[in-house]
């Protein structure tokens, strides 16, 4: 339970309806789950038929109500904390210590004044439900519908390592003795239309509750590890704060109303799941399955009922019985379809790629390098290592199948890379382009043919770049690149990202047609995953996470826009794109810059090529200068990465026996979504006016203003025509052979006159 005093987070937000969109606490992804804790739904209706597991039948006085027991005293915790109570109860959730070998259940069940849900109450300030947590008791667990007296001390878990006066926890009862009770009236879930607010959850805890209508998933992170969908109401998902509104205040208020409408859904397990000194791996994933990838977008309709619990911290709803190994149970339906590419209009495409963090140098030939596990204790990514990409062969053709089908699949004739290796720099090769070569092979080979070829570094490259970076590769047949390509060595990139790429190109035509020439300059600015070491001052703080929503390093990337604005000045009268991972939202810093600057930005429009907690939007961008900007048929974004369980990636395949490795599609080939490009580039070659035939014609005159005449006048206006027509065509139709007439009459006249004389 939470404490009274902490019951003033709300805010403003706590007089929203139940029904409506109210405040919910948030799940840390970071948290382990330790003993009695971690949550998911499902949830048989419960009936109010005794089982035989208990067997003895008592009548009790004196019993204490569930509310009073949830009722905070004048700390933090319930007002009867740590002493010993008797209540009275409906069984409405059941988890048997044991009843999976590989998976740790909650150990325990809940139960719930009989006669109580339905129509929520919005004078309620205490719940009716309470869990009951078995522990190393020895007293036999009742069944879903049991009515039950309970015997034990009354005590609080959060479940969080290092819990403060603000972390969420359970109230729970310890048993000291179970038995079977009599005149236990059902209970009614009680129907949510939305997230409740912090008191509703109070007053809710451990009850049945069915939430109504549609909702959405927002996050599937940890779907693979712990089990849990991240939902919230509606049929949208929640969206990134700065790719939405301003950062600083704004940001703020609009995450907190995003906080507000976000609620974990369970599996009633603890297990860590990609543990593998654990068993989970054995088990079936509870809402996650090959054809059914439970993406991020997808639409979640409850079935069954839920109990509404704390779990690590915060609220979840809670399966009514386990899920995890038990899909079966699960209380909720899930519908979507994996997106198609998208098709783009115009005669030239370009798109951007992250390859995510392709290595075609190995970690298994890297002395001492180590990786990260699968099920089988084999490698599969590298873990601390000079290089990054996949550790084994067999890795990195799995990451290199779902790669190719994606750019094969959009079918761009241009494509800025992200993220590929640079062998010079990780030190195990002195051919930059190694890895570039590899991927260019492989996609030909796919393609069947030597469709797609690759730009080569330039002769000068920075003498200190990243172990990834930027690269272009392009169809031979579609594009020619003009001129060498220019890396841009700034010191606002030096150590710190990747140095932006430029290259123009010119569409390859045939005789009739002519193309724009232009340039993309590709980039990958600083993430915001750290700040600069080695900063002081104001230049630390202007790196270092404030809380306005732009993370770590704004300051870096913010220096890093004013760079590329100068740096692409030298393309000016050029159709330039800039395009690529900016590792910024559409309201940040330094996308002002460029807009600042004059370049047009092409992107977003309510797509999201970016998922990270939960929150949908957009670090891949698409800038357009003014020459470029009227020349762009539209710009989309395909959701093939991003939504995606990370579950479905190269690097988690073989981490679950029951999720096979998914070679024959490009959905999840990386965590970022490419941007397409449409351009119209290529125009008809005007032609010179084409003059009178030189051959006579037969045919009459098509003209619709010649004079109609009778036919013996226009039988000699045809002849007179065709003996004007054998000229020299001049493309001047008949000016010359009236000349030539007049002249001659002149010469003849003259000459009579001087014969007269």
């Amino acid at each position: 339970m939470l404490r009274a005093k902490k019951r003033t987070v709300i805010g403003a937000l706590a007089a929203f309806s139940l029904f409506g969109m109210p405040l919910a606490a948030y799940a840390d992804p970071s948290e382990d789950p330790t003993s009695g804790s971690e949550t998911q739904a499902s949830t048989p209706t419960p009936s109010v038929e005794a089982s035989a597991h208990v067997r003895q039948t008592r009548a009790v006085s004196a019993l204490v109500s569930i509310p009073d027991i949830q009722t905070p005293g004048d700390g933090d915790d319930s007002q009867l904390i740590n002493q010993t109570v008797e209540t009275k109860g409906v069984v409405t959730a059941a988890y048997p210590k044991g009843e999976n070998a590989n998976l740790k259940g909650l150990e325990g069940f809940t139960i719930q004044t009989p006669g109580t849900g339905g129509t929520w109450d919005p004078a309620r300030t205490a719940s009716d439900g309470l869990f009951v947590f078995m522990g190393k008791s020895s007293a036999t667990m009742p069944s879903i519908g049991d009515c039950v007296v309970v015997k034990g001390k009354v005590a609080e878990y959060s479940g969080v390592k290092n819990a403060t006066a603000a972390t969420q926890s359970l109230t729970q009862l310890l048993p000291q003795s179970i038995t079977a009770a009599t005149d236990c009236d059902p209970v009614k879930p009680t129907e949510l239309s939305g997230v409740p607010t912090q008191d509703q959850m109070e007053a809710l805890e451990s009850m049945l509750v069915l939430p109504k209508d549609t909702w959405t998933i927002t996050d599937n992170y940890k779907t693979n590890r712990y089990g849990t969908l991240s939902l919230t109401p509606g049929t949208e998902v929640l969206r990134t704060a700065t790719d939405v509104v301003a950062p600083g205040a704004a940001a703020q208020a609009y995450e907190a109303e995003n906080a507000a409408k976000t609620i974990d859904l369970d599996d009633a397990s603890t297990t860590d799941l990609t543990n593998f000194k654990q068993n989970g791996h054995k088990e079936r994933y509870a809402y996650l399955a090959n054809g059914a990838p439970a993406r991020v977008g997808y639409h979640v309709t409850f079935t069954k009922p839920v109990v509404l619990e704390s779990r690590f911290g915060s609220f979840v709803f809670q399966p009514t019985q386990m899920t995890a190994g038990n899909p079966d149970r699960s209380p909720v339906t899930i519908t979507g379809e994996r997106p198609a590419a998208p098709s783009v209009s115009g005669d030239t495409k370009v798109a951007t790629f992250n390859v995510l963090n392709y290595f075609s140098d190995l970690g298994e030939n890297e002395p001492g390098c180590k990786g990260y596990e699968d099920r089988d204790h084999k490698y599969v990514t590298d873990k601390n290592c000079k290089l990054r990409g996949a550790w084994s062969s067999q890795a990195f053709a799995n990451q290199q199948t779902k790669i190719v089908q994606a750019i094969n699949t959009i079918d761009a004739d241009v494509v800025a890379l992200e993220e590929i290796e640079n062998p010079v720099a990780s030190g195990v090769s002195t051919d930059r382009d190694g890895a570039l070569k590899s991927l260019v092979n492989a996609l030909n080979a796919a393609a069947g043919s030597e469709v797609w070829a690759y730009v080569p570094s330039p002769s000068t490259v920075p003498a200190n770049e990243d172990v990834i970076r930027i690269a272009f590769i392009y169809k031979k047949a579609k594009i020619a690149p003009v001129g060498d390509s220019v890396i841009y060595d700034d010191p606002a990139y030096t150590g710190l990202a990747r140095q932006p790429l430029a290259q123009e190109f010119k569409p390859i035509t045939d005789v009739n047609h002519e193309g724009k020439n232009f340039v993309v300059i590709a980039n990958h600015f600083k993430s915001k995953g750290s700040a600069p070491k080695n900063l002081s001052g104001a230049e630390a703080a202007a790196n270092t996470d404030n809380g306005d929503g732009q993370g770590n390093s704004n300051g870096v990337r913010v220096k890093q826009a004013r760079a590329l604005a100068t740096f692409a000045q030298r393309f000016n009268g050029t159709p330039t794109l800039l395009v690529g991972d900016f590792n910024a939202y559409t309201m940040e810093d330094p996308l002002k810059v460029l807009t600042d600057a004059g370049w047009a930005h092409e992107s977003g429009h309510g797509d999201s090529s970016y998922v990270y907690g939960g929150r949908s939007g957009s670090m891949d961008h698409v800038f357009a200068n003014s020459a470029a900007h009227p020349l762009i048929t539209e710009v989309k974004s395909w959701a093939v990465n991003a939504q995606e369980s990370i579950a479905f990636e190269y690097s988690r395949a073989n981490y679950n026996a029951y999720l096979a490795f998914e070679a024959d599609n490009p959905y999840r080939a990386s965590d970022h979504n490419p941007e397409i490009i449409g351009l119209n580039l290529i125009t008809p070659i005007a032609q010179p006016p084409v003059g009178p035939s030189a051959q006579p014609s037969d045919q009459a005159s098509t003209n619709p203003s010649a004079p109609a005449g009778n036919p013996e006048q226009s039988a000699s206006a045809t002849k007179a025509k065709q003996k004007r027509s054998k000229l020299a065509s001049t493309g001047v139709n008949e000016t010359i052979p009236l000349a030539l007439g007049a002249l001659v009459l002149g010469v003849i006249a003259c000459a009579m006159r001087r014969r007269t004389l």
